[in-house]
């Protein structure tokens, strides 16, 4: 009779327990959240970083001109940066103008544009630069 106890008592215990399998559910799931959040946050931070990249190259570049004698502002052109090489497929254009025709300011727009996954991106900065000052 002991034998056919501890059978029976084998087959009882054998599988897992409700409470087993949502705990394991539950970490699980635990676990995956936190994986998907991070995964979020890394995404945007890259892009994040490098809108900021594009953004201190445009800053130069614009406080280079600002420093730059009216008379002797280039024209429309590219440009090089030391940081491009921080940004996926790094490419820069500058546009000088006359503003509104007036031959005593410049509209200076400055270009910056990268690849991110296939994606093109750009970001554009404008200024007005006065033979007098700002």
């Amino acid at each position: 009779m002991p034998r056919l106890n501890a059978i029976r008592y084998k087959l009882c215990v054998r599988g897992f327990s409700l409470i087993e399998i949502v705990l394991a559910l539950f970490l699980v799931m635990a676990l995956l959240s936190i994986l998907f959040t991070s995964t979020g946050t890394y995404i945007h931070s890259r892009n994040s970083n490098l809108q900021s990249i594009a953004a201190k190259i445009a800053s130069r570049e614009i406080e280079n001109l600002r420093n730059t004698d009216f008379g002797s502002l280039p024209g429309t052109s590219s440009f090089s940066d030391s940081d491009l090489t921080k940004l996926p497929s790094g490419t820069t254009n500058r546009t000088v103008s006359n503003y509104q025709s007036d031959v005593d300011i410049k509209q200076i727009t400055v270009i910056i544009g990268w690849t991110e996954k296939g994606v093109a991106k750009q970001l554009v900065m404008d200024t007005l630069i006065s033979r007098n000052g700002l």
